[in-house]
């Protein structure tokens, strides 16, 4: 990460820094990188360059500016998963996010990525053994800030499905909406995030899955929602460039294959209807 003003809280005052091995000045950049150092690594080197004052000295000084550091990025967290901070609270939370800190350093002077490994991070720790949902919540606010940020892609619509003839169907092959996540979970985390978004209590079945959970962004709005298995399974088999026949043809072995057909229709109406695909091609004939 390259501090910068729009990052920085206010450093303590610097000595006129010369170089141990000439009498040059430190140029800006090395200090910044001593700074970095400091911050990141623990390296104690800038306290070199850094001056006493009257009522403490340079290491309390030092110390203020990389709490305050580290709050800061606490702060950013806090900001991007809102419902995590408050399931979690205080204390824990940021317990977590100061082992965060300390094992994923910012490396971007946009505050927007600095937390997206968090989700992943959460899965790696001991809470996770006992309370999975704290990580699946991650992922769901972490999928959701992502639908907003996505692309600004066109997304298809019934009345483009409705050009192609009904016999060329079968040969149709689509493409997601670049806004769109479908997560597997382990918790009812839907039922969670709902609590929490209406302040309410978790739901009482928690750690009964909901298999996947799909976000997206309608209009300009994110969106999240239960993925059935059998909807998760053909969408991901149609993401991956299945035609549709052969999507059918997956679900009559999944379930009653005399609806087979009529469930996948009711699926592709329902992605098209919430602005889940951005296009369709037709397949060569075979």
């Amino acid at each position: 990460m390259t501090l910068t003003s729009k990052t920085m809280i206010k450093r303590p005052k610097l000595k006129s820094a010369m170089t141990a091995s000439s009498a040059k000045p430190l140029s800006l950049a090395d200090a910044q990188a001593l700074f970095q150092k400091a911050l990141l690594e623990g390296d104690t080197g800038i306290l070199d360059l850094v001056l006493d004052n009257s009522r403490t000295s340079r290491t309390q000084l030092f110390g203020v500016y990389k709490n305050a550091y580290s709050g800061r990025l606490t702060e950013i967290l806090v900001n991007d998963y809102e419902y995590l901070a408050v399931y979690m609270d205080g204390d824990d939370f940021d317990e977590v996010a100061r082992s965060y800190i300390a094992a994923h350093p910012s490396q971007s002077q946009n505050a927007r990525w600095f937390g997206g490994r968090l989700p992943a991070f959460l899965r790696t720790l001991p809470l996770n053994a006992d309370h999975p949902e704290c990580a699946d919540l991650a992922y769901l606010e972490k999928a959701l800030a992502d639908a907003f940020d996505a692309a600004d892609v066109e997304p298809m619509t019934l009345a483009a499905l409705a050009q192609y003839p009904p016999d060329d169907w079968g040969r149709l092959v689509f493409t997601a909406h670049p806004s769109v996540t479908v997560l597997a979970v382990s918790t009812d985390v839907f039922g969670l995030w709902k609590a929490l978004k209406s302040d309410e209590a978790a739901p009482d079945a928690l750690y009964q899955s909901n298999g996947h959970v799909a976000a997206w962004r309608h209009d300009a709005t994110p969106m999240c929602r239960v993925v059935g298995d059998e909807e998760a399974m053909m969408w991901t088999e149609a993401t991956r460039g299945m035609r549709f026949d052969a999507l059918c043809e997956m679900l009559a072995t999944f379930d009653d294959p005399d609806t087979a057909a009529m469930r996948a229709a009711g699926y592709l109406q329902g992605w098209l209807t919430s602005q889940m695909l951005a296009s369709a091609v037709l397949a060569p004939e075979a």
